[in-house]
């Protein structure tokens, strides 16, 4: 019989102690619900819900339990007579972003205690935000690159003014790659209007956006305020391109060099090359592929198209178009400059087109290094064409000049694209 008592104690100590050990403390817990994603200025509403039925003076919560931001509470009142479901009756200030937190007391004593009607007290601070009205963003921007410019002015056009500081744009809703914002100012006389100056960095497209802050501490009203803004809003502002290209070769002592320089500069180019050169330096052109660059005709043997006739005319484009292969582009340049209308037509016939170049570096007059590198940069503007020369002779001018040049148009972010692709 004793043995009996005592197994019987065991197995309801043991019940007693896995009972202990899956207990949890009870606790009440608050939740805001059916918050609105956005106002527009009038008057709105929330729920608040609790966990179970609370004990609250009067059948009413006081409202010093909450803490409003942008807003006032116009009433709280019980759902269907239940004490576990509130209704808040909200009055925003104007259009700016309202933010609400229930800041009862600990415990179950004093003004602005909420617990359960068995006096377990309020656990969690629930907090909602509702922001106004969505506004609209646009990048105003006068120029068409940034290349050769210190700073960049652009101007960003709101549908209507937003609560916010131009320094909490800057930080909290302001991205920009490619480069940094030297500041954010409003503009004098218009609420909805910002001014951006940004500082271009490299030769990479500058790119701005604004975008609502992901989230907000409760009470920072100026982000809240930014959470208005509607995405989308997104500026790219390019580099100027300047066109290289390089006419009589592919040479083995100058265009291995050449090639290099580009390389380092980041530089993509045209070669317009030499028919018979391209036959006789298989490698050098795969090189000058691999390596990003196009290839464009200069005819087979730097021939006087003015001279020809039309099927020799034809001869000389194709074999070299031939000899290109899959490398081929549908442009050429005529040597020494010599065409008329008929050179035009003729080629058209073929599907090829001229280029010619809009500015003149001289380096085929061999002037020096410090004239031809002074050529390149005063002919450097957005969408130049410019003309040098790696075969034809000794280019050692040439290839100190381009140094010399790509190192100083780099630093003002010009960008280095073939002309014909």
């Amino acid at each position: 019989m004793f043995g009996g008592t005592t197994a019987l104690a065991a197995i309801w100590l043991l019940l007693g102690v896995a009972a202990l050990s899956n207990w949890q403390p009870r606790t009440l817990n608050a939740q805001f619900e059916a918050v609105p994603t956005e106002h527009s200025g009038t008057e709105f509403s929330v729920l608040l819900r609790f966990s179970e039925p609370i004990a609250s003076a009067g059948d009413r919560l006081d409202s010093r339990v909450f803490t409003v931001s942008g807003g006032i509470i116009a009433a709280v009142r019980r759902v269907d007579e239940r004490s576990d479901l509130w209704a808040l009756r909200i009055v925003p200030d104007g259009r700016s972003a309202v933010g609400i937190r229930l800041s009862a007391v600990w415990g179950c004593s004093g003004t602005g205690a909420i617990c359960s009607q068995h006096l377990v007290p309020l656990s969690n601070r629930p907090e909602a935000t509702v922001v106004g009205p969505a506004v609209t963003a646009a990048f105003i921007n006068g120029i068409d690159h940034h290349s050769g410019l210190d700073r960049v002015a652009v101007l960003i056009g709101l549908s209507e003014p937003i609560s916010a500081s131009a320094s909490a744009f800057r930080d909290q809703a302001l991205r920009v790659s490619g480069g940094s914002v030297a500041r954010v100012n409003r503009v004098a006389g218009n609420a909805g209007l910002l001014e951006v100056m940004v500082i271009p960095e490299s030769s990479d497209d500058l790119v701005l956006s604004l975008a609502s802050p992901s989230a907000c501490a409760f009470g920072d009203l100026e982000c809240l305020n930014l959470r208005r803004l509607a995405d989308g809003a997104n500026l790219t502002i390019p580099p100027a391109t300047i066109h290289l290209t390089f006419d009589d070769g592919p040479d083995p002592a100058n265009t291995p060099i050449i090639l290099d320089i580009l390389k380092r500069h980041d530089a993509r180019a045209t070669f317009f090359v030499v028919g018979r050169a391209v036959a006789a330096y298989p490698e050098l052109i795969e090189r000058i592929i691999s390596e990003g660059h196009t290839l464009a005709n200069h005819t087979w043997a730097h021939d006087d198209l003015l001279g020809l006739s039309e099927e020799a005319f034809n001869r000389t484009l194709l074999r070299t178009q031939q000899a290109l292969g899959e490398h081929a582009t549908p442009c050429f340049r005529p040597p020494n400059y010599r065409f008329d209308d008929e050179t035009v037509k003729r080629a058209a016939k073929l599907g090829l087109r001229m280029i010619l170049n809009t500015g003149d570096t001289s380096d085929w007059r061999l002037p020096g290094a410090e004239v031809i590198s002074a050529n390149i940069i005063a002919a450097a503007r957005p969408n130049a064409i410019l003309v040098l020369h790696d075969g034809g002779g000794d280019r050692s001018q040439t290839i100190l000049a381009l140094e010399s040049a790509l190192t100083v148009l780099r630093l003002k972010r010009y960008a280095f694209e073939p002309v014909c692709e």
